[in-house]
């Protein structure tokens, strides 16, 4: 009933949510969370980063290499907590024309591990 004010009077218990309304919140919640935890980087997505990134670094290298005329020299490095291993060990050398010392180059963290890949020729391939 409502009185001339606007209010509503309830009968004692009445008052809370419905079965249904507490239902619909929890599969709100529960949907929201799992799209969270999806989206959030494993420890695969920061290897497969920091492969991409030492890729591109490799190749701006060479590059500049080419670009200035001048041997040049890369040395990788990696984000903490990721291991680095290369063979040959040691720097990478791009020579004036993009010619390069072939190396792998192999990062990883637990289970998951990339590698980049420089041939004699120059090119650069992050896998």
């Amino acid at each position: 009933m409502t009185s001339a004010t606007g209010t509503s009077e309830q009968r004692p218990g009445q008052a809370g949510f419905t079965l249904v309304e507490l239902v619909v919140v929890m599969a709100i919640i529960g949907i929201t969370s799992a799209a969270l935890v999806l989206t959030l980087p494993g420890p695969d997505d920061r290897v497969r980063s920091a492969t991409v990134k030492l890729a591109a670094q490799a190749a701006a290298t060479r590059d500049m290499a080419i670009l200035t005329g001048q041997s040049t020299t890369f040395a990788p490095t990696v984000p903490e907590g990721l291991t680095l291993s290369s063979e040959p060990a040691g720097p990478i050398s791009f020579d004036a024309t993009g010619l390069a010392t072939p190396a792998r180059i192999v990062v990883s963290s637990g289970d998951a591990a990339a590698s980049v890949t420089i041939d004699a020729a120059g090119g650069v391939n992050a896998r």
